[in-house]
């Protein structure tokens, strides 16, 4: 179903919300990351500043402790009443160190002083870690406590009383205990961390990948609907243009899905094309009229010109023997007159039947076609065989060969015409073999042309000479135009004036 809401944005306003699409789930996704990211740079902060030195003390107070051990036993072996001052110095000093240590591991390592620590251990459903490290820190300060009563209390006056080794033994198990339950319950909180950082790591990418993923799919959304309302019926629109450009006025422009600006465009176009419809036809019609009352005025010229030439024709035999040359010259007037009007009038109808024909193209020789056409002039006289050199490098050509001949027909009489004036006639038929056309230029050395003549030659009845210097109607360079227009092609001239002239053929290949 069409979005009518899409339908009513223009293109600049399509364009818009698209990117603006795009670039909110481009900012969504590089907000999650930077959260994630510092969620996880959090993690490896803590690890750095929690776990590592909260092992780090622990390894403090087992060895102080180890080193209480050694001290207690050591008074064991001496069992003296000198040595239990030093001994308990010693054991202050110990003790004293090692509850500094665990009040400070207490304050700033203790899982309960770090509420996000905590709350992962929450999520994690890890809180027995916490009790552990609690009861162990309790379990240490107690033991350490009882052991430092237990030795103060040894009379200071001999003999000396051999201490309680049991109870010592007990206590600083007790305390070794846990000190490594510490240890191990601060490892197994960093082993949590990491995989807190692992999961997190992955929820990054998971949610990456699923930004990327939905991004991946608005773009696309984005490209079926720019088809869809844009890309598709601007193609649709283009090749129905492209139809009318090509003179095809059946065509019709569909109607554009949304009332945007080349929506009003598209409205434009089909107004204009109905307006040219109807235009065109009025134009064929005034044509048809006009090609008919030609043909028509051509047809009944020709009659009174033949009573004109016939009669003119008895008149100038009749006077053949008269003294009289000015009556002579004036039959002969009306008599050469005569024929190249009839001339003229069959060159109009053959360029009038030309025009309206359709030319039905096929695969043909040019190259026998340009050999019989020289033979023709050279069998005629009017050419020398050594004046003319084909050098054509090919010679297959589509076209309908019998208007391709009066083009090439006409093209040659020229060069000849204009040529006969030099001392050494030259006429050269050549062409070239391009990647998308196959042109054959015809160069003679005669008269040439003016620049400023050039663009006109190939005009109805356009002349550059009188009748009396060259012979000819001002018809047949515009059937050559007219034959190259049938075939899609092209005809033009290069001249210099008093070196000659080339014409050009420009056939599309097929």
């Amino acid at each position: 179903m069409q979005h009518r809401w899409i339908g009513r944005l223009s293109i600049g306003q399509k364009f818009l919300l698209s990117f603006g699409l795009i670039l909110s789930l481009l900012a969504l996704s590089l907000t999650a990351l930077l959260f994630y990211l510092s969620r996880i740079n959090s993690y490896v902060d803590r690890h750095k500043r929690i776990t590592v030195p909260a092992i780090v003390t622990a390894a403090a107070m087992q060895r102080d402790a180890y080193d209480l051990k050694l001290v207690l036993h050591l008074h064991v072996e001496r069992n003296s009443v000198d040595s239990l001052a030093d001994t308990l110095v010693e054991v202050d000093r110990h003790t004293t160190d090692i509850r500094n240590a665990l009040n400070l591991y207490k304050r700033t390592h203790a899982a309960r002083t770090h509420p996000i620590l905590y709350g992962m251990l929450e999520e994690h459903q890890r809180i027995d870690l916490a009790d552990r490290e609690d009861r162990a820190i309790e379990n240490i300060a107690e033991s350490l406590a009882e052991l430092t009563d237990a030795w103060k209390r040894l009379p200071a006056q001999p003999p000396p009383t051999r201490p309680d080794m049991a109870l010592t033994d007990r206590l600083m198990t007790t305390v070794l205990g846990g000190l490594d339950q510490l240890v191990e319950a601060h490892t197994q909180i960093d082993i949590e961390m990491k995989h807190e950082g692992d999961r997190l790591l992955g929820r990054a990418r998971f949610i990456a990948l699923a930004l990327a993923l939905l991004l991946g799919l608005v773009i696309a959304a984005t490209y079926v609907l720019a088809t869809r309302y844009i890309a598709r019926p601007l193609t649709t629109l283009a090749a129905t243009a492209d139809q009318v450009a090509h003179h095809d006025l059946t065509a019709r422009f569909a109607p554009w899905p949304s009332r945007d600006e080349v929506g009003t465009l598209a409205g434009s176009l089909t107004t204009m094309l109905a307006s040219l419809r109807e235009q065109s036809a009025a134009l064929m019609r005034k044509t048809k009229e006009l090609e008919a009352f030609t043909y028509s005025i051509a047809h009944d010229l020709k009659g009174p010109l033949r009573e004109i030439e016939g009669f003119s024709s008895l008149l100038e035999k009749q006077f053949a023997d008269s003294s009289d040359e000015q009556a002579n010259h004036h039959i002969g007037v009306i008599r050469s007159s005569a024929i190249r009007l009839t001339h003229m009038i069959d060159a109009l109808l053959k360029y009038s039947r030309l025009e309206q024909q359709e030319l039905p193209k096929q695969r043909f020789n040019v190259r026998d076609m340009i050999d019989n056409v020289v033979n023709d002039r050279v069998a005629s006289g009017v050419i020398s065989p050594n004046s003319v050199h084909i050098a054509l490098p090919f010679s297959e050509l589509y076209g309908e060969p019998v208007s391709v001949r009066q083009a090439l027909v006409n093209l040659f009489d020229n060069a000849v015409k204009f040529s006969r004036g030099s001392p050494d006639p030259s006429i050269r038929i050549e062409g070239t073999d391009e990647p998308a056309q196959r042109v054959i230029r015809i160069t003679d050395n005669g008269i040439g042309i003016e620049a400023d003549q050039v663009g006109k030659i190939f005009g109805l009845f356009e002349r550059l000479h009188g009748p009396q210097e060259y012979e000819g109607t001002g018809v047949g360079l515009a059937i050559v135009k007219l034959v190259m227009e049938k075939h899609q092609g092209q005809a033009w001239a290069e001249s210099t004036p008093g070196a000659g002239s080339a014409f050009y053929l420009a056939f599309p290949k097929l």
